[in-house]
C-alpha cells in the first residue's frame, strides 16, 4: 500500500486528515518530552552545574537551568521537524491595533478566573495553594516562587503555543474550519491542562490513547471512502463519541470538590480565549499572553496564600 491509498480516504474530509494528524503528533511529541527529560537529567548529572554556585536558591536555579536549556533546544527542533514536514513553519506575529482588545482579554480572562478560584476556595474552607499543592515556609521571600514561575513560562510557554496552537488548532484551521479548531483545540488541550505539557505527569501510555484516539478519528472517514453502506460511517463513530464521552467524564472525576473543578474549568477557559483569539488574529501573541498571565496570577496568589501552609 503507497501513501496515495492512505491518504485517498481523506482526500475530501480535511477536518478529519488534519485531526488525525494533529494526534499523531502531539502523541509524539508526549514521547518526545519524556525523552528529553530522560536526557536532561543525565546531562545535568554529569555536568553538575550546582558545582558553580552556592545557595540553596543558586543551586535550584543551576539545575532547573540546565534541564530547561535541554528542554527548550529539544522543543526547538521538534518545531522545526514538525514545521516542514507540514510545510508550515512557525511564524511570529504581531497583532494589529484593531487587536488590542482581543489580546487584553486574553489577558483578563485568566485572571479574573484566577481570582474567582480564589474566592471560591475560601468559601469552600481551602485556597488556591492547597488546591495546587504549593506550599511555602513561614520565611520564604518572593525571589525562590518568581523564580520558579519563570522556569514554568521559559519551557511551557513555547511548549503551549507549539502543541496547541501550531500542532492542533493551525491545521484544523486551515482545513477551512475555524471554529472546529477553536473547539478541537479547546476539547483536547484544556482537558489536559496548559500546564501539564511538559511535565512528567503524562504518563507513556498515554501514546497510546493518542493513537487509539487518531484510529477512532480516521475510522468513520475510512469506512465511507471504502464502502458505500451510508450509515457505516455513523456506526463507525461511535468510538469517537465513546472516546469524548469519556474524556470528559474523566475530566470530571478527576477533581476533588467544587472548588478543584472550578480550577480545571478555568484552565480549559484560558485554552478556550487563546485559540479564539489566535484564530482571530492568526498571532502567537495572544495564546501568549494568555498562558503567562494564567501562570503569573496563579503562582502569584498560591504563593500569597501558601506561605506557612502545610500539607
Amino acid at each position: 500500500m503507497d501513501l496515495a491509498q492512505l491518504r485517498a480516504p481523506f482526500d475530501g474530509r480535511p477536518l478529519a486528515r488534519e485531526t488525525t494528524v494533529a494526534v499523531v503528533a502531539f502523541g509524539a511529541f508526549t514521547l518526545w518530552i519524556q525523552a528529553l527529560w530522560w536526557v536532561a537529567y543525565r546531562a545535568t548529572s554529569a555536568l553538575g552545574p550546582t558545582a558553580f554556585v552556592s545557595g540553596d536558591l543558586a543551586e535550584l536555579a543551576a539545575t532547573a537551568l540546565s534541564n530547561r536549556a535541554v528542554l527548550l533546544v529539544g522543543i526547538a527542533a521538534f518545531a522545526l521537524v514538525h514545521g516542514r514536514l507540514r510545510g508550515q513553519p512557525v511564524g511570529v506575529s504581531l497583532p494589529g491595533r484593531s487587536d488590542v482588545p482581543t489580546v487584553a482579554t486574553a489577558a483578563l480572562v485568566p485572571v479574573a478566573g484566577v481570582a474567582a478560584i480564589t474566592v471560591l476556595a475560601s468559601t469552600q474552607g481551602t485556597t488556591l495553594a492547597v488546591l495546587e499543592g504549593t506550599y511555602y515556609a513561614q520565611n520564604t521571600g518572593p525571589l525562590l516562587p518568581a523564580t520558579l514561575t519563570l522556569l514554568t513560562v521559559l519551557v511551557g510557554l513555547p511548549a503551549y503555543v507549539l502543541v496547541a496552537h501550531e500542532i492542533v488548532q493551525r491545521p484544523l484551521s486551515a482545513a477551512g474550519r475555524p471554529w472546529a479548531a477553536v473547539a478541537v483545540t479547546t476539547l483536547f488541550v484544556g482537558t489536559i491542562g496548559p500546564r501539564e505539557l511538559v511535565g512528567t505527569g503524562l504518563p507513556m501510555r498515554a501514546v497510546v490513547v493518542f493513537l487509539v484516539l487518531a484510529a477512532s478519528v480516521a475510522l468513520p472517514a475510512v469506512a465511507a471512502h471504502t464502502f458505500e453502506y451510508e450509515w457505516l460511517p455513523l456506526l463507525c463513530g461511535i468510538p469517537l463519541a465513546l472516546f469524548v464521552g469519556g474524556v470528559l467524564v474523566g475530566f470530571a472525576g478527576q477533581t476533588d470538590g467544587v472548588a478543584d473543578g472550578a480550577l480545571a474549568l478555568v484552565g480549559l477557559a484560558v485554552v478556550a480565549v487563546a485559540a479564539y483569539g489566535y484564530e482571530r488574529t492568526g498571532s502567537v501573541v495572544v495564546p501568549a499572553v494568555a498562558y503567562v498571565a494564567f501562570v503569573v496570577s496563579s503562582d502569584a496568589v498560591a504563593f500569597a496564600l501558601g506561605i506557612g501552609a502545610t500539607p
